[in-house]
């Protein structure tokens, strides 16, 4: 037990020298070897006992990841499915606001009922699905009659912002202050903008930040219901509400569950995939992680032989195609990659979501490739 605990303490103290998977299990058998050499230094095996020991705790941490690698995969989808697919599927040009809503204009149709369009991320470190979701509440704010926003964050947090896009603050903009996971330069890009905004319109058009993530017990559901007061209590007419995959699915016991329970089609969860690329994620110290090239088992993988970078995908549409249907009715994997990442990656299963896409969400934007989250200073 205590080599374990050695152990431990030396694989996390590693990340504030690297994230790198090979170097970090390094550090965690170098503590692990230490501390039993020094535990059974008076045994006449001790460097037998020692090696053994730090083997059998190596191989119980790839263990799971080398089973993983002999998981059998799916056949492929055949190309007449994936040329349906991608009919089905809506083509958005780039992730970046200011670049014109002529491709987002199919969503006008897709959310003309919606009072919540709740957008999500597979991960707290993608710079892709930051910059999208910024040029999305663009869209809403701008062409949707959309002036309320919520987010993930502390309400404290979020009053300060309300306060700066005001104008009520003078100087730097707060964000840049910020930690992991939003103190990024495409959050701050966004609040930026949402200051600018707000000095060109009058008052009544004017948009609105709130912090609506009290962390403690129940936290989905505090969430949720903070989001619902808006609506029913303030008066708000309509939210943008941004929070990781996890809180805006459907899945029981997270938020976006209990309001599709209460707002039914008047809420659209969106989800946020990736095939492959790069990505921050925070265990100490934040880094930035690799992942593959999603394989036929994820969702994604079908999804890149389109062979158009990003899209959104209407559950609700897509879903009147027979073929289509059936592919997207059948579980397949989707990445949940958030805070804790250099720990969680020693299970492959802690990495990913093994669900049916339309029992989460009403859609999913994919982006192919995912490039880390910039930081804010």
């Amino acid at each position: 037990m205590p080599s374990t605990l050695c152990a431990c303490v030396g694989f996390l103290l590693s990340f504030g020298v690297s994230g790198e998977l090979w170097f970090n299990l390094a550090a965690a058998v170098l503590a692990f070897g230490l501390s039993m050499g020094f535990l059974v230094r008076h045994s006449i095996r001790r460097a037998a006992v020692t090696v053994a020991s730090a083997a059998c705790l190596l191989a119980a941490v790839s263990a799971p990841l080398l089973l993983d690698k002999l998981r059998a995969k799916p056949v492929p989808a055949s190309d007449e499915l994936v040329r349906q697919i991608g009919r089905a599927a809506i083509s958005l040009q780039s992730v970046d606001a200011g670049t014109g809503f002529a491709d987002l204009e199919p969503l006008r149709k897709i959310w003309k009922v919606s009072r919540v369009v709740a957008l999500g991320e597979a991960t707290h470190g993608t710079s892709e699905f930051f910059r999208m979701k910024h040029r999305i509440t663009e869209f809403l704010v701008t062409q949707m009659g959309f002036r309320h926003f919520a987010m993930e964050v502390d309400p404290d947090e979020g009053r300060v912002i309300e306060r700066y896009i005001q104008g009520g603050v003078v100087g730097t903009n707060p964000v840049a202050g910020w930690a992991w996971p939003w103190g990024t330069r495409e959050m701050a890009a966004m609040v930026d903008w949402m200051r600018k905004y707000n000095e060109s319109v009058a008052a009544p058009d004017r948009v609105h930040f709130h912090g609506i993530d009290y962390q403690g017990e129940r936290r989905d559901f505090r969430m949720a219901r903070n989001t619902l007061d808006l609506l029913e209590q303030v008066g708000v007419e309509r939210v943008v509400l941004w929070a990781h995959n996890a809180h805006v699915s459907s899945g029981t016991g997270w938020m976006g569950s209990y309001l599709k329970h209460t707002l039914q089609s008047l809420v659209y969860l969106t989800g946020f995939e990736f095939h492959h690329g790069r990505f921050t994620s925070n265990l100490n110290w934040v880094r930035t992680y690799e992942a593959e090239p999603a394989d036929d088992r994820y969702y994604a993988g079908t999804l890149v032989r389109i062979g158009r970078p990003i899209l959104f995908l209407d559950f609700r549409t897509m879903m009147e195609n027979a073929a289509v249907e059936a592919w997207l009715e059948q579980p397949h994997w989707s990445h949940h990659l958030q805070e804790a990442h250099g720990l969680l990656r020693l299970n492959p299963a802690w990495l990913r979501d093994e669900e049916r896409w339309p029992s989460l969400y009403d859609g999913v934007i994919y982006v192919e490739e995912s490039t880390p989250a910039r930081p804010g200073r």
